[in-house]
């Protein structure tokens, strides 16, 4: 009888945890599941290794993001939604819309030995860019949305995200 209760607690607490997923189509949840074991590490890291795109990233509006937020603004997720990374393994809160925000969560794929090979890199968590990275914030919801040019908001030239060095492009 002990045994069937402590089987019926471990139940409960697996279908607390994994409750939301089911029902849901399998290729939709994956990567959630796979997104949600990564860890923030902070703009700081990447910047180690990749110290031009990081001072490139430092003169755009992403890496201001939060200090565009009136103080009120701050307290709101749908503005933190867009203008913070996220927290990292210790609960530091990372503002700014950073590396992480559009590249996914550094803890895996950081190390150079997986950040020079482009399939292990994106095995670890190393998110491409492509429009839909830039459309989750910039969209009609946002209240200073201006029409948005993917092309365009790459090109540092243009005033886009950052630019990037020869070396940080290889696959």
């Amino acid at each position: 009888m002990k045994r069937i209760g402590i089987v019926l607690a471990i139940a409960a607490c697996v279908a607390l945890v994994t409750g939301p997923a089911w029902g849901q189509d399998s290729a939709k949840a994956a990567p959630a599941k796979a997104a949600a074991k990564h860890q923030y590490v902070g703009e700081t890291k990447c910047k180690m290794c990749h110290k031009a795109e990081y001072e490139s990233w430092m003169t755009t509006k992403h890496a201001k993001a939060w200090a565009s937020l009136k103080p009120e603004e701050q307290k709101k997720a749908e503005c933190n939604e867009c203008h913070m990374t996220g927290k990292t393994a210790s609960d530091s809160i990372l503002v700014n819309v950073g590396c992480e925000s559009c590249h996914g969560p550094g803890s895996d794929y950081k190390a150079m030995n997986t950040m020079k090979n482009a399939k292990l890199a994106a095995e670890a968590g190393l998110m491409p860019i492509t429009e839909a990275t830039c459309t989750r914030c910039h969209n009609k919801k946002s209240p200073n949305f201006k029409e948005f040019d993917l092309t365009k908001a790459k090109d540092p030239a243009a005033g886009g995200v950052h630019k990037h060095s020869p070396k940080a492009t290889k696959g």
